[in-house]
């Protein structure tokens, strides 16, 4: 295996290690966003999309206010399965 074709396999491997997802307008008002990651866990994960929700807020001269969230931890053998990520969601609103 060349050294090339294995830089390009580690980093398509590791891209699918995590994401997080744009800030989406939800409804009367509020917005959310999620993420996952292959590396936090589901409570991290989430303490991460409060400090975008909260980052977004503040561009409009705003603090965020979480109306719901939600976290699932990834399960054990998560490099090797991929799929099974520690995923979250928070709903707020810009106050």
């Amino acid at each position: 295996m060349s050294l090339r074709f294995a830089v390009c396999l580690a980093a398509v491997a590791l891209a699918g290690c995590g994401s997080r997802s744009f800030v989406m307008p939800a409804h009367d008002g509020a917005f959310w966003v999620t993420g996952s990651s292959g590396h936090l866990s589901g409570a991290e994960e989430k303490a991460r999309l409060v400090e975008d929700a909260d980052a977004y807020c503040k561009r409009r001269g705003k603090s965020a206010a979480v109306i719901a969230s939600s976290k699932n931890d990834a399960t054990s053998g998560t490099l090797a399965a991929p799929g099974k990520l520690a995923r979250a969601t928070v709903q707020f609103r810009c106050q």
